[in-house]
């Protein structure tokens, strides 16, 4: 707030100033009238008032010096007074546009560093010898000890919703939760993008991830699925014999960053809307949890990082993701608009403080 309020007070400057100087001017030219009227009654006087003609006179001149200062004042102040209302301008950008944007960066990078271990879980877990063998040989046991399997790193894994285990064909053979989403034991994913890119794939270095979207066989959750191929013998060339489905829980870990990481005051969390957008500008997760998939208009003009005044007044502050390690972070972005400070409240905090 104090930026703006320091912008206000000099708006107040410039107003007392042209206040000043317009009843400066109003009082010259009274006395300049008072000069005008005196000479004319000392020139009817005639040698009785030849003495009141000199002094109307020099009054008349007390009055031109004080308009011509008064003039010079107003021009000389009134230009440094705008001139600073410029500057300050340019700080309220710079001051509470480059807080919001590096805490629009802050976050982004959180939720990427955490999506980026993902990409890491996906790929080892699909070696563990105990969904390889399910895989090889779908036994009752073989499948109950992978659903084991996947149960106990899952209870270690809180960040994920479920944990799926599917063949080649897309049958779901195992999951880590099978309590929670009974119907995703008997669900075939072959048409889902994570399950046939992450059969495409040609080592056990590679994964997929899909788009941030509701899980139909997780009762519409949402979620954003990272998945590798599981390889016969757990080696990273072998054959492919179907995928492993690690499926993060992205509602309540985003609502996190988007609610509680911001490091904004109560005053401003009234004012201040989080977002965090995905490669398409897609709302995928916000404070106030409106316009969820839905398009959102940032101007980026270009650039990476930044921040601008959109239509209404808000300012906008933006930062793209840079990514962690070889994870590029899928070009997210972290984005903070907040609606200035009302009038009334910089009125009321100069008052407040005697100004």
């Amino acid at each position: 707030m104090m930026p703006r309020v320091i912008e206000r007070l000099i708006h107040k400057i410039e107003d007392d100033v042209q206040k000043f100087s317009k009843d400066n001017e109003t009082i010259a030219s009274q006395t300049n009238m008072l000069a005008l009227n005196a000479t004319i009654e000392a020139a009817r006087s005639g040698e009785a008032g030849r003495g009141f003609i000199v002094v109307a006179n020099e009054v008349k001149s007390l009055a031109k010096q004080a308009k011509e200062n008064s003039d010079k004042f107003k021009s000389l102040i009134i230009n440094r007074i705008q001139y600073g209302i410029n500057v300050t301008e340019k700080m309220v950008q710079q001051v509470e546009g480059g807080r919001l944007t590096d805490m629009a960066q802050t976050l982004v990078q959180i939720i990427v560093r955490n999506l980026y271990e993902r990409t890491a879980d996906c790929r080892w877990w699909a070696t563990d010898e105990a969904f390889w063998k399910c895989l090889e040989d779908p036994t009752p046991a073989n499948r109950e000890h992978a659903t084991k399997r996947l149960g106990v790193i899952n209870k270690f894994y809180g960040v994920y919703m479920n944990l799926v285990l599917a063949d080649v064909e897309g049958n779901v053979l195992a999951i880590s939760r099978p309590d929670l989403f009974p119907g995703a034991m008997a669900a075939n994913v072959k048409r889902e993008h994570w399950f046939f890119e992450a059969m495409k794939t040609h080592s056990g270095a590679d994964y997929i991830v899909d788009d941030i979207h509701n899980s139909a066989i997780h009762n519409g959750n949402p979620t954003a699925v990272y998945s590798a191929a599981v390889r016969r013998g757990g080696e990273m060339q072998g054959q492919a014999l179907g995928v492993l489905g690690v499926f993060f829980d992205w509602g309540p870990q985003s609502h996190v960053i988007c609610c509680n990481e911001p490091t904004l005051t109560d005053e401003e969390k009234t004012r201040s809307r989080v977002l965090l957008l995905d490669g398409k500008l897609r709302i995928i997760q916000s404070s106030d949890g409106q316009g969820i998939y839905t398009p959102f208009d940032l101007d980026t003009g270009g650039q990476q990082h930044g921040s601008y005044y959109d239509a209404q007044g808000n300012i906008v502050a933006f930062a793209r993701t840079i990514g962690y390690e070889e994870y590029d972070g899928l070009g997210w972005y972290g984005v903070v608009v907040q609606k200035p400070v009302s009038q009334a409240e910089i009125e009321k905090k100069l008052v407040d403080d005697g100004i």
